[in-house]
């Protein structure tokens, strides 16, 4: 869509270099303006780093809900804790193993059987009471004395084989793991006597036998207490920290919840413990907001020249990111919503998109594309880090711009809003089960998503309809209001001047049609086309498609006649300043004469005088500025083409097709199409659109030949083969429209 054409200088209006300030103040402003959208967009980026503080503690009743008002990572400690005692408490003990213990206890078993033997064999022991006593005297274990009396009186036979036997079962147990602070000895001991009483049976010398081995039996693995300690910290350390997320909405703590440790966690992750500025995440949000700005900037002036020599362009881009940047942060405040995730991220579709179509609309589609990415980036990194709200943000609004971009008729914003919400619809059942939201969120969500699409577009109704005229630009929605034919200078036009206003609409025709083939702006074009002429309401009689009777140029030099024709220009661009019509209209109506020549009344004034051509030529031409723009020259040539097409009398479309060619060439050999970016391509379909549409609207018809009554006969005769047209009339040459004049050239 072309939302916005450069008006250039007009005769009577200071030239270019006086009117634009000097190029220094130019780039002051812009400088100016550029640092003051950076603090304020950091400022209010930033706004969520001073959040209000809370001073509960552990076991205190919160008297209100608290809800996240960003989303934020942060450790668990609670859970991080909890999972690191576990791993603690799974982790082995340490036991320091006891040397040579296996090895030391069958030595002591063989020591305390010596002794034994000894005893039994000395014969310098004769008695029962020496042996004991001599038992007793060399054995360290504490042994009671029935066994040792037991052991003593016991044959050589079965002593023997209680020592093999007990020697092997206590070999057995120490080889195997006997900790010190389990029942690994007491299991050990009775293993041990278990087998000793199933080996010897109801021998006395049994229970002898369990006292021996089990004294010989000790523990061979000892609890180490520091290795131990050590273990388990490092099986806690291995444990990573546990985080936890907290999305932008989510409920913190209820009314009259009691506050836990975890609850404190989240208050602190969040900010509200600490009222004082982050300043690290303040500067890396300036930092990043800048360096978006400066990209903008610099594609700017590299893509859109336009749009960068114009500071109130400039201005209103810089207006539409600051409010919508203002409306997300502070929009759901000032409304009283507390929003979750997945309504945040439709509030933030909202204002994105609204940004999208209105920059679309007022400036550029294209920069429109860049400013959405660059607002859905940002806002998503620097807000709650939700980068997948982001995508949502940044496709919603590429749908938004491809829809707005093309308004046509007022039917277009119903499609725009219907298009809008059923991508909102998409994106947030698809991004929202990828994040895994439950089914009631997504719910919630649609219905989120059905009112941002509808709000997104009202809002973008708004605030074009509130920036378009302060800042000079006219979108589609201002055209299709200046194309209703009840408009009060459209209405004086018919009144006053209706064969101007006949020929306005077939232009306005003609125009729009051919715009479509080469793909301007048709609209601008047809409206542009109903009010270039309205300058002739101040003297309609003067123009020959208002003249019924006489033709007032008969009375006048050539000189006046053309003064009064040119300056229906400068009186149309007064009523069009006096009813309000914007300036693209006003610039396709300095331009559609360009400095052409009022042909008819200079070949007057040159059969009367004998003045230099050249000179005399220069007073006969307009006084404007050759079409700028695709637009302003389509519709000179249909101006002139529809005007022509008059003078024919019989039009065929050999005819209509020379008119065309002949009206064009004209043009081109005159350079009024030389300021214009049309290509001879585009010529070429301009040309094929005219003549198709003039034999459409110019096709033969039968000619009735005239009815004469005369005392009851009637005559007919062929009247109107030969009629002659008035002087001036049928090629519209005493008009002295340069466009209008060429049939008679």
């Amino acid at each position: 869509m072309v939302s916005f054409l450069r008006l250039p200088a007009r005769a009577g209006h200071k030239k270019d270099s006086e009117k634009k300030p000097a190029p220094g103040r130019t780039n002051g402003l812009r400088l100016s303006m550029g640092v003051g959208v950076v603090l304020i967009l950091s400022i209010l980026l930033s706004l969520h780093l001073l959040p209000d503080k809370v001073s509960m503690q552990v076991g205190d009743i919160c008297r209100e809900e608290i809800v996240a008002h960003r989303t934020v990572r942060y450790l668990d400690t609670m859970e991080t804790d909890r999972m690191r005692q576990e791993a603690a408490a799974s982790a082995d003990k340490v036991y320091r193993i006891v040397p040579k213990a296996s090895a030391d206890a069958a030595a002591s078993l063989s020591n305390i059987f010596e002794i034994f033997r000894r005893a039994r064999n000395d014969v310098r022991i004769p008695t029962l009471i020496a042996k004991d006593r001599y038992v007793r005297r060399n054995l360290s274990e504490d042994i009671s004395a029935a066994s040792v009396r037991d052991l003593l009186l016991a044959d050589a036979r079965t002593f023997d084989s209680v020592e093999a036997y007990s020697k092997q079962l206590a070999q057995e147990a120490m080889d195997r793991e006997i900790r010190d602070d389990t029942s690994d000895i007491h299991l050990a001991h009775e293993e041990f006597e278990e087998r000793i009483l199933n080996y010897l049976g109801k021998k006395k010398v049994a229970k002898a036998a369990v006292e021996i081995g089990c004294s010989v039996i000790r523990p061979n693995r000892i609890y180490d207490a520091e290795a131990t300690k050590a273990a388990r910290a490092r099986e806690a350390e291995s444990v990573p920290p546990q985080y936890r997320q907290i999305i932008a909405g989510d409920v913190i703590i209820g009314k009259d919840e009691r506050v836990t440790p975890r609850h404190i966690d989240e208050f602190t992750a969040l900010g509200l413990r600490n009222p004082r500025m982050d300043y690290i995440t303040a500067l890396c949000i300036a930092l990043l907001v800048i360096g978006v700005v400066v990209t903008v900037i610099l594609y700017i002036a590299r893509y859109h020249s336009i749009i960068y020599q114009s500071i109130p362009r400039l201005m209103l881009l810089s207006l539409i990111v600051v409010i919508s940047v203002l409306g997300l942060k502070l929009g759901g405040t000032i409304l009283g919503l507390k929003l979750t995730g997945v309504q945040f991220g439709c509030f933030t579709m909202i204002w994105i998109a609204t940004a999208g179509m209105l920059t679309a609309a007022l400036l550029s589609a294209d920069l429109a594309v860049l400013v959405i990415a660059m607002l859905s980036t940002t806002t998503g990194l620097a807000m709650n880090h939700e980068l997948r709200w982001a995508l949502a943000s940044l496709v919603s609004s590429l749908v938004a711009i491809y829809t707005v971009s093309n308004i046509k008729h007022s039917s277009d914003l119903m499609r725009t809003a219907g298009a809008v919400c059923a991508a909102n619809l998409v994106l947030v059942w698809l991004i929202g089960r990828i994040g895994g939201d439950v089914v009631g969120d997504l719910i919630t969500g649609s219905g989120w998503a059905v009112f941002g699409g509808v709000a997104s577009v009202g809002l973008f109704w708004l605030g074009s309809s509130a920036m378009e005229k302060p800042f000079g630009i006219t979108t589609h929605r201002r055209l299709l209001e200046l194309s209703d034919t009840n408009n009060p200078i459209f209405k004086r036009l018919l009144m006053e001047a209706p064969g101007t206003y006949s020929h306005s609409i077939f232009v306005g025709n003609i125009a729009a049609m051919a715009a479509e083939k080469i793909g301007a702006d048709a609209l601008l074009v047809r409206v542009a086309s109903y009010y270039h002429d309205i300058g002739k309401i101040k003297r309609p009689n003067f123009f020959v498609e208002n003249q019924h009777v006489e033709n007032v140029h008969d009375r006048l030099n050539p000189s006046l006649s053309a003064l009064v024709i040119r300056s229906h220009i400068k009186d149309g661009l007064d009523l069009a300043r006096e009813y309000g019509l914007p300036p693209v209209i006003c610039e396709l109506m300095s331009q559609h004469h360009g400095t052409s020549l009022v042909r008819y009344f200079f070949h007057r004034a040159a059969t009367n005088t004998e003045s230099d051509a050249s000179v005399l030529e220069q007073q006969f031409r307009y006084d404007g500025v050759k079409p700028q723009s695709r637009e302003s020259a389509i519709l000179m040539l249909a101006d002139a083409v529809e005007a022509a097409s008059r003078a024919l009398a019989k039009p065929t479309q050999g005819q209509i097709e020379n008119m065309v060619d002949s009206i064009i060439a004209e043009k081109l050999a005159d350079g009024q199409l030389d300021e214009c970016d049309l290509t001879f391509k585009d010529i070429n379909r301009i040309r094929a659109s005219f003549d198709r549409t003039l034999t459409s609207m110019l096709h033969a018809r039968i000619e009735y030949p005239e009815i004469c009554i005369s005392e009851g006969k009637i005559a007919i005769g062929n009247g109107s083969a030969g009629k002659e047209l008035p002087a001036g009339e049928g090629g519209h040459g005493q008009a002295g429209d340069s466009g209008k004049d060429n049939a008679a050239v």
